[in-house]
């Protein structure tokens, strides 16, 4: 049976994202400049039937429009996993507190919670403030930051670090509690100095890896959402330490998830890799022709190229990726040339 993932691949590499200034602890609120004008959505006011409702009609055209943006939270999935989620929300001035707000138990993302998704900060959290300067996001949580149970200790700090890292000029987190900055978290004292996306999400160690001589990658495997539809969940491995992080990313996908796991990978392990290097913003991973070897051996799964490229750059920093098979580019499809990261990963609209 085929799966269908939530994402969609494109081709195209953007982020959106605006700066965000701080407010309440840390001075008045002031609008910044964005780095990219993000794409709007426009949700239409009609009735399902096409005709414009009648208060529509009164309120007059520029109340018919509601304008949304695309922003990427971190959620927890039914297995626990810290997994990032596409929302359409409405377009605000502060949208990395926004990511934040729909990041609460209890907040505004339960009206679209659906798949055993659940939100991962405490009930009752609010951020009193947030401050993005030169790299580094601080942002001030309410006291019920605290409340949670120190199994989640590590995925809240997961969650908080990547959704704010999701913002291309967010290099760095801080947290604050109530105006006092935290050194360590509250329950299980999980150092916090200083948070980035080197910290890693879903962390696991590698077999046969030692700790302190370790090197991390980050590879996405998929979830099962219902019979047909699946989802990435990007999991962190320390594996020994290697200067190639490339070809270790794609041995570690083929590898699969660890035994035991309810994640599962699309790529076959009895893939081989014939080849990996980076050049800059692009890598080129050639692979054996095992990974061809889907719907009846005709092509390769979509599902095993996206997690290709999500692993890719995620864990070396390259923009894009080219795909060999056996020393030359698919013949069809969107991986005949280098493939950017997917614009939406995991959209929750199902």
């Amino acid at each position: 049976m085929k799966m269908r993932h939530i994402g969609k691949m494109t081709a195209v590499l953007g982020v959106s994202a605006v700066l965000l200034s701080g407010c309440g602890l840390f001075g008045p609120e002031q609008e910044t400049s964005s780095i990219d004008a993000p794409p709007q959505s426009q949700v239409s006011a009609n009735q399902p039937n096409g005709t414009v409702s009648p208060d529509v009609a009164v309120q007059g055209k520029e109340q018919a429009v509601q304008e949304t943006n695309e922003k990427t939270v971190y959620l927890l999935d039914a297995n626990g996993y810290v997994v990032p989620v596409s929302l359409t929300i409405p377009k605000s001035e502060g949208p990395a507190k926004q990511v934040l707000n729909y990041m609460v138990k209890g907040g505004p993302v339960e009206s679209l919670l659906q798949g055993g998704f659940t939100a991962v900060l405490p009930t009752g959290t609010e951020v009193k403030g947030l401050v993005i300067k030169d790299g580094v996001a601080t942002v001030d949580f309410s006291k019920e930051f605290k409340a949670y149970e120190e199994k989640d200790e590590k995925k809240i700090l997961d969650a908080v670090t990547r959704a704010l890292t999701e913002f291309p000029n967010v290099k760095t987190v801080q947290i604050w509690v109530n105006g006092t900055p935290l050194t360590e978290m509250p329950t299980a004292s999980t150092p916090i100095t200083q948070l980035d996306r080197n910290h890693g999400v879903n962390l696991e160690l590698a077999d046969g890896a030692v700790p302190g001589n370790t090197s991390a990658v980050t590879v996405y495997f998929q979830g099962q959402l219902n019979d047909t539809r699946t989802y990435y969940v990007p999991v962190t491995r320390l594996v020994p330490e290697t200067a190639d992080i490339a070809k270790a990313t794609v041995e570690e996908l083929i590898k699969g998830p660890k035994q035991g796991s309810q994640l599962f990978s699309s790529l076959l392990r009895t893939t081989r890799v014939l080849d990996v290097k980076q050049e800059k913003d692009l890598v080129t991973v050639n692979l054996s022709s095992d990974i061809l070897k889907y719907d009846d051996g005709k092509e390769a799964s979509p599902e095993a190229l996206q997690s290709l490229v999500l692993s890719l750059t995620d864990s070396t920093g390259a923009k894009q990726v080219q795909l060999l098979v056996e020393g030359k580019p698919l013949a069809s499809g969107d991986f005949t040339k280098p493939v950017s990261r997917p614009l939406q990963l995991n959209p929750l609209a199902f």
